[in-house]
């Protein structure tokens, strides 16, 4: 309990404290968005994610935001879909350069459900933390696009014919990022 309270309380602090610093420069970005897409693995099997990332500047390179993932696969007879989300903590270097290195964790909450043969629907929730790296290349003043990968770590999940190792996986990402980015 002490734990979560501690992590709330950073999580607090760094949401309303570091924009404080925010830069005021009128070429850099102040924020950006756009979808992701993901190939990763699912219980061993190839699977393909697609979802969404964004976020705002606290300083010349960290940036804030959050993100949310979903899936749905069928292997051996059985349906399955998962979705998660939650906040996301990065460092752009390079951001207003031709090419950048970006890093960033996405850390939060999450739902998977199985439902087949000889299972009525069943879910449950999970926590998620999923840390990544990227290349991001300038294409227009308003879009980079990032290519990297990274691991999906999955905790606390109680389903019948998976569990956290099946639902952990590396990945492989392209990143599309709207923003002005000069």
């Amino acid at each position: 309990m002490k734990t979560n309270q501690f992590i709330l309380t950073a999580l607090v602090i760094l949401l309303f404290g570091l924009p404080s610093y925010a830069q005021t420069e009128k070429d850099k970005s102040i924020g950006f968005g756009g979808p992701s897409f993901i190939n990763t693995t699912f219980a061993g099997d190839w699977a393909f994610e697609a979802g969404g990332l964004g976020g705002g500047f606290a300083t010349k390179n960290i940036y804030i935001g959050g993100g949310g993932f979903g899936l749905e696969v069928k292997k051996n007879n059985y349906n399955y879909t998962m979705g998660y989300g939650g906040l996301m903590l990065g460092h752009l270097w390079g951001g207003n350069e031709k090419t950048a290195i970006n890093f960033y964790v996405l850390g939060g909450y999450g739902g998977a459900s199985e439902d087949g043969k000889d299972i009525e629907k069943e879910g449950d929730d999970f926590w998620v933390v999923r840390p990544a790296a990227e290349i991001d290349f300038l294409i227009t003043n308003w879009m980079r696009i990032g290519v990297g990968g990274g691991y999906r770590w999955v905790t606390g999940s109680n389903l019948i014919t998976v569990d956290d190792g099946d639902l952990s996986a590396p990945f492989g990402s392209i990143t599309f990022r709207f923003g002005n980015w000069r």
